[in-house]
């Protein structure tokens, strides 16, 4: 049986527009959370350097939206590198835009993370949540750990979303409380439907609280770099100087992929 040139065309047109249809969100118009029911799956390969020494990585993370506005998150890494180079924390370069990191070690197994976020306000501009994260103390010489956050997004028309919050980790340690405070501002830029780009930068103070605070402030810079493969594939990439006002000699680049599963 002949099947019409037309209803070929028709059929294949229709397969685009549902195809495009089902396309993900360009970068900026993502929500702070996952909508609910959904999973995200973030592998990422971190390449850490430090004077006279480099280290690898992969950070491993899963996460999944309980409601339209409530997400939970697990997450760990993995350091391939010898005793002494695992202290640098690879696997940190390749957590892909996330910087809210604390109360590392030098073990193979990087702590475990659990983060919960509640977007409680989720405008067509302004989106602001709160957040927590627990740290599990499984390497050695580190202690449990707390950071509440309030992570912001502002949607700044069609092409612009800068992100930014403020983030106030706990460390509980034998004899001293840590906290300390992390305030990231990065500027997404969507250059096409599929890529966007942007500096990544922020402050960041390791203890602020008394008697131990210190004057030490981070300023961190970086780039990242992202583009969507598929509805359900983004590729991701960085690079970043953690403390470039402290020592340029430090940074790291990393690089990884998130599938979603709706």
């Amino acid at each position: 049986m002949r099947i019409p040139l037309a209803a070929v065309l028709v059929a294949t047109s229709m397969t685009l527009v549902a195809s495009e249809a089902r396309a993900a969100p360009p970068w900026v118009e993502r929500r702070e959370t996952l909508p609910g029911g959904n999973w995200a799956f973030d592998v990422g390969l971190g390449l850490g350097h430090v004077p006279d020494r480099t280290a690898t990585g992969v950070n491993m993370e899963m996460a999944v939206g309980l409601t339209e506005h409530v997400e939970l998150g697990v997450r760990t890494g993995l350091r391939l590198a010898d005793d002494q180079s695992r202290g640098i924390e690879p696997d940190n370069y390749g957590r892909l835009f996330d910087r809210q990191y604390f109360d590392g070690g030098a073990s193979p197994v990087a702590n475990p993370e659990l983060r919960v976020r509640w977007g409680f306000l989720s405008g067509s501009v302004a989106e602001i949540g709160l957040e927590g994260r627990f740290i599990a103390p499984i390497e050695a010489g580190t202690y449990a750990g707390i950071a509440p956050g309030l992570p912001i997004a502002l949607h700044l028309g069609d092409s612009v979303r800068l992100d930014t919050g403020v983030w106030m980790p706990f460390i509980f340690g034998p004899n001293h409380t840590a906290v300390g405070i992390s305030v990231p501002v990065d500027i997404w830029i969507q250059v096409t439907s599929r890529v966007w780009l942007g500096p990544m930068t922020g402050l960041a103070s390791p203890d602020i609280s008394p008697p131990n605070n210190t004057s030490l402030t981070l300023v961190s810079m970086g780039f990242g770099v992202g583009y969507q493969i598929t509805h359900y594939l983004d590729f991701k990439s960085m690079f970043l100087f953690p403390g470039l006002n402290q020592d340029s000699r430090y940074f790291g680049v990393g690089a990884g992929v998130q599938i979603r599963i709706e």
